[in-house]
């Protein structure tokens, strides 16, 4: 995997869990301060990570997209190419 990909889902990852930890921090930190209730905080921290969690899958798809270009680009086969060949070598091989 191209290091800039594999760079970008790991930064991915990687904010997801600082965004869920700092989140939670900062809003329990809210609530010994009576800032925000606990209910409150909880559905907070629950947007928090369903946004990140959005953002993570958002880099993963590019992440797939890119690796399938660069496929494309270096003319490898893919494993649709490779069971399409092997299929034909069947059918030659029955005649």
């Amino acid at each position: 995997m191209n290091k800039n990909i594999r760079r970008a889902m790991l930064a991915g990852l990687g904010a997801l869990t600082l965004t869920e930890q700092l989140s939670k921090k900062i809003l329990v930190e809210l609530v010994k301060r009576g800032a925000v209730s606990e209910k409150d905080a909880k559905n907070m921290i629950n947007g928090v990570i369903k946004e990140a969690v959005k953002t993570k899958k958002k880099i993963e798809v590019r992440a797939e997209a890119e690796v399938r270009k660069m496929i494309k680009n270096l003319d490898l086969a893919t494993m649709t190419d490779l069971r399409d060949l092997e299929s034909k070598l069947k059918k030659k091989g029955r005649k």
